[in-house]
């Protein structure tokens, strides 16, 4: 294993050929092969992994592009794995993120036993975030990563807050884009021709949906809400800024690519987030607000934490006097943990909900408990043509 070409550990990758006891896979190459993710760096390979854990959702929707799906055994979040889109393309299917293992404690500790017992090929993370939210430290993750499984995965959510740990060498690494993670786990994975494919249809189906952005002067105004945060169950709404400020970072690409106008531009005071009551968000009316993470809350805790929103803004006097609310602009948001698959389906859904006239309207209701089916001639990509790459019959 090397990092930056610098040699670390004993083994070859862990579910290829680790040090963690394991027997190796069968060799579907004669030769080892490498594949390179900062900042762990380059693993050297003997063969392909067949199981990995993976992070919270973004690595899984990749893998899932890539024909991967199939092996996540566990995951650090797996409730915010949303997999609905999947039912939309034929043939492409996952494991139920609610029959995975949660290798998190409820208090966001490493159950560090558990992964031990699963044994995976590959943790299809971060090393750093296993530091900077769960807990670890250097030496944890240095075990963890010798003796269990390989981390290779990279945090470009969002911007990483000060003070990142910077693991393994304490230098700063960069970000990377969705069709970035897709080739490069497309070559850990040995798909990297599926992964050019993708990556090309991808950019292709992006770039369309782009173009037909209308002109400032016919965009609405919009609020991006926390879908589950209200006055009734927080201390008021969540306001998140949608401009993250960096291009690479995925969590709220669609809000970019589709150039939304904030209501509330210039009142974060460099937070990505701010809470308001009422008042506030009456004061700056939005035409259309989006509700955040909306997909995820449908089924929180065994609740519809999303619809719980939604009626309390139909509801409370005060959210009647809203402009999207007395036109029923309300919709429904998607996940930041997306990866190619989960991002083209949610830029489709916000170009329909903020430009129906270019885009054609979006149907359903925001409290629907599933996702509605558009209509062939109104999609704004190929769900079979995507299919085929995914499933490997194109």
């Amino acid at each position: 294993m090397e990092y930056g070409g610098a040699v670390v550990g004993s083994g070859l990758l862990a579910g290829c050929f680790g040090d963690n006891g394991s027997e190796p896979t069968e060799n579907t190459a004669d030769t080892t092969y490498t594949a390179t993710m900062e900042p762990v760096g380059t693993l050297e390979c003997e063969s392909v992994p067949q199981s990995f854990v993976g992070g919270w959702g973004a690595a899984a929707d990749v893998m899932t592009a890539l024909g991967q799906g199939e092996k996540i055994i566990a995951a650090e979040g797996p409730q915010f794995w949303f997999t609905g889109f999947y039912d939309k393309l034929p043939g492409v299917s996952v494991p139920d993120p609610d029959s995975l293992d949660r290798v998190l404690t409820e208090d966001w500790g490493v159950r560090k036993e558990l992964l031990y017992e699963l044994d995976p090929d590959l943790l299809a993370t971060d090393p750093n975030r296993y530091i900077a939210y769960y807990g670890s430290d250097k030496d944890e993750v240095q075990e963890i990563h010798d003796t269990i499984a390989p981390f290779f995965g990279n945090v470009s959510r969002r911007k990483r807050g000060d003070g990142w740990p910077n693991w393994p060498n304490g230098e700063s690494y960069p970000y990377y884009t969705i069709p970035e993670f897709v080739e490069r786990y497309g070559e850990l994975f040995q798909a990297s021709e599926r992964a050019t494919a993708l990556n090309e249809f991808y950019r292709t189906a992006q770039k369309e949906m782009r173009s037909r952005v209308p002109s400032e002067s016919d965009k609405p105004t919009v609020a991006v809400l926390n879908a589950r945060n209200n006055p009734e169950t927080a201390e008021g709404f969540t306001v998140y800024n949608p401009d993250t400020g960096l291009e690479k970072t995925y969590g709220k690409k669609q809000y970019r690519d589709m150039e939304i106008v904030d209501a509330f531009d210039g009142q974060y005071d460099g937070q990505s987030g701010i809470t308001i009551g009422y008042e506030g968000l009456l004061e700056a009316d939005p035409d259309i607000i989006i509700l955040h993470f909306a997909v995820n809350y449908r089924d929180w805790d065994g609740k519809d934490a999303t619809q719980a929103t939604v009626e309390e803004l139909r509801s409370s006097s005060l959210g009647q006097k809203l402009t999207a609310v007395q036109e029923d602009n309300v919709f429904i948001g998607g996940t930041p943990y997306q990866g190619p698959i989960i991002n083209l389906f949610q830029t489709e859904m916000l170009g329909k909900q903020l430009y129906p006239d270019e885009f054609g309207e979006w149907p359903g209701d925001v409290t629907d408990d599933q996702l509605p089916d558009i209509p062939a001639e109104e999609q704004l990509f190929d769900r079979d043509a995507l299919a085929e790459i995914i499933t490997g019959d194109n």
